[in-house]
């Protein structure tokens, strides 16, 4: 618990973070009582839909990575992605973010549901236990909030562990200094339970997996083509339009404001005059009031809500991927890389695996390239051949199709599995 209450004061500030906790005890009381008389009717929906077995199979996604959180990233875009490839998605709800009684239906496939009541939760568990499709458990590295022995439960109940690997386990990326000691126990669990599913998210994790005797399915991060093809109108931001009206190269970046950002390229981006860095996100950490805050050249709008970012991003002369070399750098599969591509930005990388595998991106292998390869991506804009292989890399990398390999591997293990 103090860990936890030391990472939420490191990344909102002690004014925020009382909010937040404020809004978790408020949240979490109302869950645990479970759905009210209004809420029966969508319960009653999802149970039925179970109990129909119109789907492929169950998807049980349990973590604290609410729905509504600040930043829209592989969790909730692949949930959303496999419940349109023909899967039953349920996604739990986590305070302080998600407020739910009961259960909502988000689109095809998936619904946000309430695992804080028991009986709910033993209500849906159950039903589907007893419609006989295959069903998974679905779990992310980072997170680790369930602990062993309910782990035990489910693989007793016919549940199978479905262990989606996507980032290097470090203290750098929980942001208090250590790895969660549940963290740690899920990945040493996958990576020693044959009968779990592992994809990774990544080829440094791919190779991970390996090294423990575990074949990993590389399931990449990816990009909703369809909404960041339309990024929609100018946002009604006065400093940003003000930024616009200047007429100066904007070099943007949205996401995390963490210790894995190259600051020292960044610092020589704000320094050399002829550009505008534009940083949106939150601060993940300390590091961006330590390394960069104050500085000339940088303008910081803070955090936006996901929807209004491609509308930030499209304007923007060329987007980062400032990421170092190193363990967290080289293991990370941006969802902003592919998020930029199909704004149809030219994009500047830090020298890291994934990034290089992106024909279209532009690398900077130190603070001094990145300038050169600014210059070169400006040009860039006007290059049709250019601007068209980032179109045609985006479209490969849309989720809908991230989604269908994960589910044609389960497809044949399903099919191994009945014979």
């Amino acid at each position: 618990m103090l860990f936890k209450l030391k990472n939420l004061l490191g990344k909102y500030g002690a004014a925020h973070a009382a909010r937040l906790i404020g809004r978790y005890v408020l949240y979490t009381a109302e869950a645990y009582l479970g759905p009210g008389r209004d809420e029966r009717a969508p319960v009653e929906e999802l149970l039925g839909e179970i109990r129909a077995g119109g789907f492929e199979r169950i998807i049980l996604r349990r973590g604290s990575f609410g729905w509504h959180t600040p930043l829209f990233q592989r969790a909730q875009q692949l949930a959303r992605a496999l419940g349109r490839r023909g899967c039953l998605v349920l996604y739990e709800a986590a305070p302080p973010h998600d407020r739910l009684r009961g259960v909502k239906k988000l689109g095809e496939g998936l619904w946000l549901v309430d695992l804080r009541a028991p009986r709910l939760r033993q209500a849906i568990e159950k039903t589907a236990e007893d419609g006989g499709l295959p069903r998974y458990l679905m779990l992310a590295s980072p997170e680790s909030r369930l602990p062993p022995r309910l782990l035990d439960s489910y693989s007793g109940a016919g549940w199978t562990l479905l262990y989606d690997y996507i980032d290097a386990l470090c203290a750098e990326i929980g942001g208090g200094g250590r790895v969660p000691r549940r963290t740690r126990a899920l990945y040493e669990r996958a990576m020693t339970d044959k009968s779990c599913v592992v994809i990774a998210s990544a080829l440094a994790l791919q190779r991970d997996a390996a090294r423990h005797g575990r074949k990993a399915l590389l399931v990449e991060n990816g990009v909703d083509c369809a909404r960041f093809s339309d990024p929609g109108p100018l946002p009604e931001d006065l400093r940003f339009r003000t930024l616009l009206e200047r007429g100066r190269p904007i070099v943007g970046y949205y996401g995390a404001l963490a210790r894995w950002l190259d600051y020292e390229a960044l610092r020589r981006i704000a320094a050399d005059g002829r550009f505008t860095l534009l940083l949106i996100g939150l601060r993940y950490d300390e590091s961006f009031e330590r390394e960069l805050a104050g500085r000339e050249g940088v303008v910081f709008l803070g955090p936006r809500p996901y929807g209004s970012l491609p509308a930030y991003a499209a304007r923007c002369d060329v987007l980062l991927v400032p990421f170092r070399r190193g363990e967290v750098g080289d293991a990370a599969s941006p969802v902003k890389l592919f998020e930029y591509m199909a704004l149809g930005v030219p994009v500047v990388a830090g020298d890291t695996a994934e990034c290089r595998r992106c024909r279209s991106v532009l690398i900077a292998r130190d603070p001094e390239d990145y300038i050169r390869r600014i210059e070169q991506a400006l040009l860039l804009r006007d290059d049709a051949a250019y601007m068209a292989g980032e179109r045609e890399e985006a479209l490969a990398a849309d989720w809908l199709r991230r989604a269908e390999t994960l589910c044609s591997a389960l497809r044949e293990r399903e099919k191994i599995k009945a014979e």
